[in-house]
C-alpha cells in the first residue's frame, strides 16, 4: 500500500534520482578516498595497510578510512607498543587485523584463524600484497589447537561470532592468562558472554568494556584530509548479529603481570 502511494505521489524522475543518490554516494566517497590513499588505510593503528580489494567497491568504508572499531584504537596502540611476541587473530576474515598488525609488528609471529576458505585465501593474498612474511594462516580455531601453539603470551584479537565462549577459556588455553585480549562480544549468539568472561579473567586481568559510540565526522575529515560529508558516509559501521542490527561492544582485557612480554625463539 505504501509503495503504491509513494509511486503515485513522487514522479519517476525524482524516484530515480533518490535511488541513484542512495546507492552512489557511498561509492563516490569510497572512490575519492581510495584514489587518495591508493587503497591503503588512511589513518589509525593500521595506517598504510593495503586492503585486499582491487577496486573501491571491494572495501568497507570505515576500514579504508581507518575508523573501523575506533573505540578500541587507544588500547590497541598501547598493546602494539608493548611488543608482544605473537599475535593471535581469531576470525581474521580478509586480513584487516592479521596483516595490518603484521606490518606494525614485524618481529612478531601472527597466527590468523579463519574458518571460511574463501576469506582465508583473500587474507593470504593481502599478506602477499603487503609484503609480510610473518603471518601463519590457519583454518577454524579450537581450544586444543590454540593451546598447542605453545605460546607464553600474545596479543589476541577475537571476532568469532559467539565462539568466544569456547575459545576464550584460560583453563583450556593457559597462555591466555598472560595475554592481552581484544574480544568483540556477541551477546546474541552467546548470551551472557560478558559476565562469563569477567568470571574467567577477573583474577588475572584488568577488564574494560567499550561500546560503539557516535563518531565525529569533522575529526575524521581533518585526520584523513577529506570532506566532512565523505567522512560522515564512511563512518557508518553498523553490523548485524544473527540478522539483528546492533551496536558493537568489545571487552579489553589487560594482564596485570608487571613484566613486559619477552620474545622467545
Amino acid at each position: 500500500m505504501l509503495k503504491e502511494v509513494y509511486h503515485a505521489l513522487v514522479p519517476l524522475a525524482v524516484r530515480r534520482h533518490l535511488r541513484l543518490t542512495r546507492f552512489s554516494a557511498p561509492r563516490r566517497a569510497r572512490a575519492r578516498l581510495w584514489r587518495r590513499t591508493d587503497g591503503r588505510v588512511a589513518v589509525g593503528p593500521l595506517r598504510g595497510f593495503r586492503l585486499a580489494g582491487d577496486v573501491p567497491d571491494d572495501c568497507f568504508g570505515a576500514a579504508l578510512l581507518g575508523a573501523y572499531e575506533c573505540e578500541t584504537h587507544e588500547w590497541l596502540e598501547r598493546e602494539v607498543a608493548r611488543g608482544w611476541p605473537a599475535v593471535v587473530n581469531i576470525g581474521s576474515s580478509e586480513g584487516y587485523y592479521s596483516v595490518g598488525l603484521a606490518r606494525r609488528m614485524p618481529a612478531s609471529t601472527v597466527h590468523a584463524y579463519e574458518m571460511d576458505d574463501a576469506l582465508r585465501v583473500i587474507g593470504d593474498e593481502a599478506a602477499r600484497r603487503n609484503g609480510v612474511a610473518n603471518v601463519v594462516s590457519h583454518a577454524a580455531a579450537d581450544p586444543a589447537g590454540l593451546a598447542a601453539l605453545g605460546l607464553t603470551s600474545a596479543l589476541v584479537v577475537s571476532d568469532c561470532e559467539g565462539a568466544e565462549r569456547e575459545l576464550m577459556d584460560p583453563i583450556a588455553v593457559p597462555w591466555l592468562q598472560h595475554s592481552a585480549l581484544l574480544v568483540e562480544l556477541h551477546d546474541v549468539p552467546a548470551p551472557g558472554i560478558e559476565n562469563l568472561l569477567r568470571q574467567r579473567f577477573s583474577a588475572t586481568h584488568d577488564i574494560e568494556v567499550v561500546m560503539q559510540g557516535p563518531r565525529d565526522p569533522a575529526q575524521w575529515a581533518r585526520a584523513a584530509n577529506i570532506s566532512v560529508a565523505d567522512a560522515r558516509i564512511l563512518l557508518e559501521e553498523q553490523r548485524p548479529q544473527d540478522g539483528v542490527h546492533v551496536d558493537s561492544s568489545w571487552m579489553l582485557l589487560t594482564p596485570r603481570a608487571a613484566a613486559a612480554p619477552v620474545h622467545t625463539r
